[in-house]
């Protein structure tokens, strides 16, 4: 079951995708955005319910979930048969990559950046890259905002792209390196479309002991 705050997240993303298509804003950062929601707080199953919900409107051809880690390929692909068995389709290589993209039937793909990234140095000109896409990246931190980040924005033409951060990167705490208009997390992925952060979590911790210590269930309807 989701919580509120993911149901929010999920809902902003699907509005951004919608407007930004009947805006012909597809392509830029303006089609997309970035979630901050803390450790913990089920970014996983948010992004699980997002990226299936995406994949059924019926302008998106494809959702791809880009993680940045070779092991978060497989645990995030475990993750996603938790929710739902056999929902989204993973690859050991960017050739498995290449037939599950131009795989009718592969609505939701996941994949390391590395791999999306092999495959677009290998596939110039691909059909793929002018499809109505979904880019999804996992815990979108500053290894994202590298050439591989640039190559994708770069390559694909029709898409919408967001992320996912328990930690976003501001102007105060960015770095000096690379490009000056890839730093931050709105710079690379468009506005902050939801946040829940580390104070919310404890906030509503606390609402949850302080309910049951009065003898409520959650709703706030007495339990006597």
């Amino acid at each position: 079951m989701m919580r509120p705050y993911q149901i929010a997240a999920t809902e902003r993303i699907l509005n951004r995708i919608e407007v930004s298509t009947n805006y012909k804003k597809t392509g830029t950062v303006e089609a997309g955005g970035y979630i901050w929601h803390t450790t913990g707080s089920g970014k996983a199953l948010t992004s699980f319910k997002t990226a299936q919900l995406a994949s059924a409107l019926p302008h998106i051809d494809k959702v791809l979930f880009v993680v940045d880690r070779k092991d978060l390929d497989y645990q995030t692909m475990k993750e996603y048969d938790r929710f739902e068995k056999g929902a989204a389709n993973s690859n050991a290589a960017a050739h498995i990559l290449q037939r599950q993209l131009e795989d009718p039937n592969a609505h939701i793909i996941i994949t390391t950046i590395q791999k999306l990234d092999k495959f677009i140095g290998k596939n110039k000109g691909h059909d793929i890259f002018r499809q109505h896409m979904v880019l999804i990246f996992d815990e979108c931190h500053r290894s994202q905002f590298g050439d591989m980040h640039q190559k994708i924005i770069k390559t694909f033409r029709n898409y919408h792209i967001f992320g996912f951060t328990g930690t976003p990167i501001f102007a105060v705490n960015a770095g000096g390196g690379g490009s000056p208009f890839l730093r931050t997390t709105a710079q690379a992925f468009g506005d902050k479309l939801h946040t829940y952060t580390i104070v919310d979590a404890i906030n509503d911790r606390f609402t949850w002991h302080l309910v049951i210590s009065l003898g409520c269930d959650p709703s706030g309807a007495p339990r006597w």
